[in-house]
């Protein structure tokens, strides 16, 4: 009897610890949640790089001349590429010249009974040249004035800026210009064709550079040129056209001599 006693007991205790046991056991861990993915933003579409305009610079020619107090001065003139006065692109240009020409009561070369204005430009085949003026540093008067060479003699230009002046004016706008100190301008030569089509050609039949009067006692200075390969195709063929010879000490230019 207390055998079996005993053995009851050591089975009671038995199935207690088993109980405990199984008491103590973890709950079964569970499976962490998935960390969200990282958003993708789409690559935007690839912005098209905007194509540069291509240089329109035909020529430049600079030089040195000195002012009143002997600073030496860096002077140059950049013709670029004409355009038809019917092109959009020349409205600014037509612009400024029908009303530069317009206020020395200016008429067509091609008929001097035609008043200057849009409508004569396109009848007569107008070609717009935009010719750059500049001279450094500012604000310099020069020894003595330098004329400006601003294409053929026979054709109408306007010219304005910092110390730009006409030395004569005629009523085809055919008239001279120079500067008399250092700043910047514009000038606006007009090939007219004389039919309805331009030819933009016609440029490489002006003349462009500086000239100072031999008696002024003043000089013109370390003369350089530049043609771009964009002018080649127009003067290659040209009998009298002076690739930059032009330089005397008191000139320096380049253009059409005469044949």
């Amino acid at each position: 009897m207390a055998i079996s006693l005993a053995r009851s007991v050591r089975v009671a205790v038995s199935i207690g610890a088993l109980l405990a046991l199984a008491g103590c056991t973890s709950a079964p861990a569970t499976a962490p949640e998935p960390e969200p993915s990282a958003t993708v933003e789409p690559s935007p579409e690839p912005t098209p790089e905007k194509t540069a305009k291509p240089d329109d610079v035909l020529f430049t020619v600079s030089a040195k001349v000195r002012a009143i107090d002997g600073t030496t001065l860096e002077i140059s003139i950049t013709g670029r590429e004409p355009v038809a006065s019917t092109d959009t692109a020349a409205a600014p240009l037509v612009e400024d010249f029908v009303e530069q020409c317009t206020a020395l009561e200016g008429r067509s070369v091609s008929d001097a009974s035609a008043p200057i204005s849009e409508e004569s430009l396109a009848k007569f085949g107008s070609s717009l040249m935009r010719i750059d003026l500049a001279s450094s540093p500012e604000g310099e008067t020069f020894v003595a004035p330098v004329d400006l060479a601003l294409g053929s003699p026979y054709y109408a230009k306007v010219a304005s800026g910092d110390k730009v002046q006409a030395i004569d004016t005629t009523t085809t706008c055919t008239g001279r210009y120079q500067m008399t100190g250092s700043g910047a301008g514009t000038a606006i030569t007009n090939y007219e064709s004389g039919r309805t089509l331009p030819d933009l050609s016609q440029w490489a039949y002006g003349h462009y550079g500086f000239t100072v009067p031999f008696e002024s006692g003043a000089t013109i200075e370390a003369c350089r040129v530049v043609v771009t390969e964009l002018a080649t195709p127009a003067v290659e063929d040209v009998p009298g056209w002076d690739p930059g010879s032009d330089a005397t000490g008191i000139s320096c230019g380049i253009g059409y001599r005469g044949e």
